[in-house]
């Protein structure tokens, strides 16, 4: 059953933050993700807000590349670079229900 995680951020500089999360993506799927993906809320509450979404295809995935990107010097300077400019609004955590 694959693994979503969802983080959800507000910024005034949209921009340079596509470019923070394009060094993420290639971090988190160089340790095991199997996609990262940014979105940008267009309507409703959240509207302006950007959504990065990493999938998993299983838990034990999921913890082996939060390990690996816990430890992961590159990724420390690119959390610092994106909090500098982004603030964390929610995360979530989806489990795929086989059909």
């Amino acid at each position: 059953m694959p693994i979503v995680q969802f983080a959800r951020f507000k910024t005034d500089k949209p921009d340079e933050m596509v470019q923070i999360v394009r060094r993420a993506k290639t971090i988190f799927e160089k340790h095991g993700a199997e996609f990262l993906r940014l979105s940008r809320f267009h309507t409703g509450a959240w509207a302006g807000q950007l959504l990065v979404a990493t999938r998993y295809s299983s838990w034990e995935v999921y913890g082996k590349v939060q390990e690996a990107v816990a430890k992961d010097p590159e990724f420390a300077q690119v959390q610092a670079d994106g909090m500098k400019i982004a603030e964390l609004q929610g995360r979530n955590i989806a489990v795929g229900i086989d059909l």
